[in-house]
């Protein structure tokens, strides 16, 4: 079964309190986006708003974080046991990445490797950690309501081969486009977490669109 994470980059900030309390009783949590008009030509929230929103939800949190310097946020966020904390292979300091991954796991946070759409797979192998959350990204990040990279489809089939292949248990997520329209290809090409923005919070009733997407 897929885990769906509504979006918050695309919520109405002035109804928030409301969304959330609406969709929390039909997902698994809630996806935050952290951007730091560096990593991305974007600018969104920091440990403030998820300080906020900790307030509003008893669900897990899944932490974004497209930025260069990650290690600055980790210090400040206010992360609990469960949450997802996703770190970008790509920023300056990916050197840093599996050191920061064993911190998150000593605090039994998921740490969680983003790798953006022309990022190859074989990035991957060169990290020295046990892999846990891979999360591929299937539109250039930065923006919401952007169309799904079709071939994205043929990458996350690879990784999903790669995971049965080797007998793994690692979870894939995808974030980016996705839609009633893509949905079940991206679950048959073995998606098992899913990051939903656009088509929850631009339909006209949030909890139908999220339940269209759940199955």
């Amino acid at each position: 079964m897929v885990s769906l994470f509504p979006s918050l980059i695309s919520a109405n900030l002035l109804n928030l309190e409301k969304d959330i309390q609406e969709l929390e009783p039909y997902c698994a949590g809630f996806h935050i986006d952290v951007m730091d008009f560096a990593f991305v030509p974007n600018l969104t929230w920091g440990p403030a708003f998820i300080k906020a929103i900790r307030k509003k939800t008893s669900k897990k949190l899944w932490i974004h974080l497209m930025v260069e310097y990650p290690e600055k946020y980790l210090s400040v966020l206010e992360l609990y046991p469960g949450d997802i904390v996703s770190l970008h292979i790509e920023s300056p300091t990916h050197s840093s990445i599996a050191a920061l991954a064993r911190t998150l796991k000593s605090r039994n946070i998921t740490p969680s490797i983003a790798l953006n759409p022309e990022t190859p797979l074989e990035a991957l192998i060169y990290l020295p950690i046990k892999l846990e959350h891979i999360l591929l990204m299937s539109v250039n990040p930065g923006f919401s309501g952007q169309h799904f990279l079709p071939h994205t489809l043929e990458k996350l089939q690879a990784l999903h081969l790669f995971r049965q292949a080797h007998n793994l248990d690692f979870t894939i997520a995808l974030d980016g486009g996705i839609n009633k329209n893509n949905i079940q290809a991206c679950v048959t090409y073995g998606a098992n977490q899913l990051a939903v923005a656009s088509a929850i919070f631009d339909a006209p009733n949030h909890i139908q669109a999220l339940k269209i997407l759940s199955f």
